[in-house]
């Protein structure tokens, strides 16, 4: 498996963003991205912790499902719990993350982290994201885009120390090969990336390392939050 990894604060002044690559079982690779919320404080102890503590959990299995992926995540809300008592404030963070192995890809989300998958290029599958305005789309409460948008980012999952509110949702991928391309992204980058872009910047350039490099410049230029990626595959 080759990656491509990139986290950059954007035009913020900290960078609450943490991305995370760890072997946790014979070839098989976990993924995470995890953006601590903004406006909240402590978002970056808090990304950090929370990728800790799912990866601390995985590693310990053998065989991994979505069970076992919600679990991880509940040992993430117990730690943010135990953290936000401790500092008496609030913070909580987002996340996406891949259990990739040799043939299958697990995919897996709380909040408005994404994750795509594209295979020679072209987009199969992305992550629909936990905000209001999705769920305002869903239930065909407004018609407006422009009232609409500004739902974008309220997020109506996330891990900050409720179970009820943190439920993760997943998508598995199988009989991957060297055609198959994963891309884990924060908010700072799909805001301005969506997977139509992305597809036409990997269409554009030879290499998909070619293609991030140009998506990551132009971040640098346009994004004003933290931006973090990672792309995964057998041959990038």
């Amino acid at each position: 498996m080759k990656t491509i990894v990139n986290t950059n604060k954007g035009k913020r002044e900290t960078n609450q963003d943490c991305v995370l690559v760890q072997n946790i079982g014979p070839n098989t690779f976990l993924l995470l991205v995890v953006d601590g919320m903004g406006g909240y404080e402590h978002g970056e102890e808090v990304a950090k912790l929370v990728a800790e503590n799912i990866q601390t959990y995985l590693s310990t299995i053998k065989e991994f499902d979505s069970n076992q992926i919600q679990k991880s995540v509940n040992k993430a809300n117990l730690a943010v719990r135990q953290f936000k008592e401790r500092e008496n404030s609030k913070c909580g963070a987002t996340v996406a993350g891949i259990i990739l192995s040799p043939h299958e890809a697990l995919c897996f989300w709380v909040g408005d982290v994404k994750v795509f998958h594209f295979r020679e290029g072209t987009l199969q599958a992305e992550s629909r994201s936990h905000t209001l305005m999705n769920d305002v789309i869903e239930n065909s409460q407004l018609t407006d885009a422009k009232q609409i948008s500004k739902f974008k980012h309220i997020v109506t999952r996330s891990i900050q120390g409720d179970i009820e509110l943190s439920q993760v949702d997943y998508f598995k991928v199988v009989a991957i090969n060297d055609k198959d391309m994963f891309m884990i992204c924060s908010d700072g980058v799909h805001d301005i990336f969506d997977g139509t872009r992305i597809q036409h910047a990997l269409s554009t350039f030879s290499t998909a390392d070619e293609a991030m490099n140009n998506i990551c410049e132009q971040l640098k230029i346009e994004a004003e939050d933290n931006f973090s990626l990672i792309c995964a595959s057998p041959s990038l």
